[in-house]
């Protein structure tokens, strides 16, 4: 049996963490709301998969915003980064 350690590249999972603290209440709301914000300007962007259901799980609390998907056909990272200006520091990915 093979055993693989680090990132493997055909896995579609993905999730993210953000404190609250470095955030706006617009872009904590776009981000809880990112389909319908992202179908604004789907067409200047390209989120990916957006007419379709959402697959990306959004979770708050009174610190952090939370997001985890099994298939990311939204484009998050580009969402996130590209469209709310969110600097790279400020993101815990995993993928």
């Amino acid at each position: 049996m093979k055993i693989r350690n680090g990132y493997v590249s055909n896995s579609s999972s993905s999730s993210f963490v953000l404190r609250k603290e470095n955030l706006t209440e617009l872009q904590i709301n776009m981000i809880k709301n990112h389909i319908d914000e992202a179908k604004k300007h789907d067409e200047f962007y390209n989120f990916g998969s957006v007419d379709y259901d959402d697959s990306w799980d959004i979770t708050d609390n009174e610190f952090y915003i939370r997001g985890y998907c099994i298939m990311d056909n939204f484009d998050m990272y580009k969402f996130i980064h590209d469209y709310l200006k969110i600097p790279k520091s400020e993101v815990k990915w995993e993928y």
